[in-house]
């Protein structure tokens, strides 16, 4: 498989053995668990559960054939229809994000915070909430923004805490720092955002707050604490990371 052919299914929300599995079954048309591991070179365990991927994405089908199972890669259609039903999706949400202020729900509670202090405020209030975390964000610009050694501290007191971390990155501003990788040492899942995904603030989302921190330019944030703006925050997360890559 062409490293251009792979940058794109990845584009489209497929990890890179995913599109490898996918394009070799493409390729074979009908096939054994056994034919695709000797194609792709992946052992069978992690076919297995690949291919499990794949079926809940739609993008293989199964077929009982005598004492075993037969796999069939979907059409690629399936791979455009699915990037446009997650932008469909996204684009329907957000009439009710911005008139979530405006309906008789609960009124938000609002907490602006300023400097870098005050930023590190924002932090102390997630790991005194003990909620796991979702978040948008670039490590680098958090680090910016916290301090390296605050931010250090921070994660390891969020993992005694047995808090887990949920969060959709940016791929050219990672930092090869082992304490902010993907590991369940961390208790961290990661994915990246499809690229020109841009977010102007990073955006926690626990309990029932949702946490806005701006960039080391303009250092400050506010927490506005509404149980319906973080199920719809929540909502829009999951679009995006449904899109988004290992």
């Amino acid at each position: 498989m062409s490293q251009e052919l792979s940058k794109t299914l990845e584009k489209l929300g497929l990890s890179d053995k995913q599109a490898k599995v996918y394009v070799a079954g493409l390729k074979l048309g009908r096939f054994s668990v056994l034919a695709l591991a000797e194609k792709t070179g992946i052992k069978r365990p992690t076919c297995y559960l690949i291919l499990d991927e794949l079926i809940k994405k739609g993008l293989i089908s199964t077929y009982p054939k005598e004492k075993k199972v037969i796999y069939v890669a979907e059409h690629p259609n399936n791979l455009l229809k699915q990037a446009a039903d997650a932008y469909a999706t996204a684009k329907e949400l957000m009439p009710e994000l911005q008139n979530l202020i405006n309906t008789n729900a609960e009124k938000p509670v609002l907490k602006v915070y300023s400097g870098q202090s005050g930023i590190q405020n924002i932090y102390e209030d997630m790991t005194d909430e003990g909620k796991d975390l979702f978040y948008f964000g670039s490590v680098k610009e958090l680090v910016e923004s916290v301090g390296q050694e605050f931010l250090d501290n921070w994660i390891k007191k969020r993992i005694a805490k047995g808090m887990k971390s949920k969060s959709i990155r940016i791929r050219e501003k990672e930092m090869d720092y082992k304490l902010y990788g993907n590991s369940p040492e961390n208790l961290r899942t990661i994915r990246y955002a499809p690229e020109g995904f841009t977010m102007p603030y990073t955006i926690y989302i626990y309990s029932k707050k949702v946490a806005f921190v701006s960039t080391k330019k303009d250092l400050f944030g506010f927490i506005v604490e509404s149980d319906d703006l973080a199920k719809s925050m929540k909502a829009l997360f999951d679009v995006v990371w449904n899109i988004s890559t290992n």
